[in-house]
């Protein structure tokens, strides 16, 4: 186990153990000074002062010789570290949705076409930008997995589109017309 997993989850034994935003842990198992020095040194803990550790003792009703608190860093990393874990969603979360895996670069031309937004003459469909902000990797098959209904996949078509027109490859476009039978314009049959 690397030691960038055991610093995560004793972080996360402290800060499960602190109860309150500004709580002190002085045990918990596996954390002693040696333990949280890598941690503290980081900024991803504060060591309590004499003053607190006084202020400490005296709730206690016993001396408090040491306590830690996971500092604002600490509480992000362990907030950014489970949103980045998160496991990519096999069910749409909505019935009517359509699960739809696109590459790295595909994604690029959506959050470019989302970054345009009001700028454009037809703009993204209402929720694309979201699904892009939050479509999650999945690395069986390293493709990225979003949840869209079908004005948005018209939007994708679109974005795809403008790609293809101005001045770039027309692989995406190709790409998503094959896998998902939507182009733009759409094609009469």
């Amino acid at each position: 186990m690397g030691r960038a997993v055991v610093n995560m989850a004793l972080l996360q034994r402290i800060a499960d153990a602190q109860h309150l935003p500004i709580g002190w842990v002085s045990t918990v198992e596996g954390l002693d000074e040696r333990t949280a020095g890598p941690l503290i040194r980081l900024g991803l803990l504060r060591e309590a002062s004499g003053e607190d550790r006084a202020e400490l003792s005296a709730r206690a009703g016993r001396p408090v010789r040491w306590a830690v608190q996971v500092t604002a860093d600490g509480a992000d990393v362990l907030l950014y570290a489970r949103q980045r874990a998160a496991p990519v969603i096999s069910e749409p979360p909505e019935p009517g949705l359509q699960k739809v895996a696109l590459s790295r670069v595909d994604l690029d031309v959506l959050e470019r076409v989302v970054a345009l937004g009001a700028k454009l003459r037809e703009q993204p469909a209402p929720g694309l930008a979201r699904a892009v902000e939050t479509a999650r990797f999945d690395p069986p098959s390293s493709k990225w997995i979003m949840y869209i209904d079908g004005e948005q996949m018209k939007s994708i078509a679109r974005a795809f589109f403008l790609e293809r027109h101005g001045g770039a490859s027309a692989a995406a476009a190709n790409r998503f017309g094959r896998t998902y039978d939507v182009v733009h314009p759409p094609q009469s049959t």
